[in-house]
């Protein structure tokens, strides 16, 4: 199930919180809650998998926004802020940022989830992404090849709808690791490099080639995608 981390104040009002995890929930995501008074990764147990979440949604402190998109494991991961109509009167959100207004109506969250997922990947959670005659279905994890479904194992199709996703873009190993595997994977460095190899064997020729090795850094994908 996707994650949705929703970031409040050490004394902001849990109500605003519980109805927002309520939404969140009933959209589908496992919502949980974190305490930004230091960490911007949520204590105790049950992250899954420690992967960064699907979405970050902020309530009111737009502040954290500049801190998660200057971490290195969490600045990719798609942003909304929750504002009340005091907020928005007294210009304290910056206009770069997609904004959800409080009380959050499922329809809209909806609707700047998909925005702000298009933000950081040019791409939504139900569309598929095309390079040429490379289909990968974002809804229903499935990939193909010109029109013939080939089968990859999870992380191997996580690894692929990675580097999709963020083409054009070099990523180190231990920044694969992170974003694919999870921040509590001890695994080395030389576990994306078989997966890489695995992937690229399952793609053939065509689109093998489109996963570059960066001599001395990792791996990028070439190639925009299609919709």
């Amino acid at each position: 199930m996707a994650e949705a981390w929703i970031y409040t104040d050490p004394d902001a009002d849990g109500d605003a919180a519980g109805e927002v995890a309520r939404v969140l929930a009933d959209l589908g995501f496992a919502p949980r809650r974190v305490t930004a008074n230091g960490s911007l990764r949520p204590e105790g147990d049950g992250v899954a998998a420690g992967r960064p979440p699907d979405l970050a949604l902020v309530l009111g402190d737009v502040g954290l926004c500049a801190r998660l998109e200057s971490d290195e494991d969490l600045g990719d991961v798609p942003v909304l802020v929750a504002v009340d109509d005091e907020d928005l009167e007294s210009g304290a959100v910056h206009e770069g940022h997609e904004l959800v207004v409080l009380p959050i109506r499922p329809v809209e969250l909806r609707a700047r989830i998909a925005r702000a997922r298009r933000r950081v990947t040019g791409v939504t959670d139900d569309e598929v992404v095309r390079v040429g005659s490379l289909e990968v279905n974002l809804a229903t994890y499935q990939v193909a090849v010109d029109g013939k479904p080939v089968d990859f194992t999870y992380l191997e199709y996580e690894l692929l709808k990675f580097l999709v996703t963020h083409p054009g873009r070099v990523f180190s190993r231990e920044a694969l690791l992170s974003r694919v595997w999870g921040f509590d994977y001890y695994g080395g460095a030389r576990t994306v490099d078989v997966h890489v190899r695995r992937v690229r064997a399952k793609l053939g020729t065509e689109h093998a080639q489109r996963i570059k090795t960066v001599r001395s850094v990792g791996y990028l994908f070439e190639g925009e995608a299609q919709r």
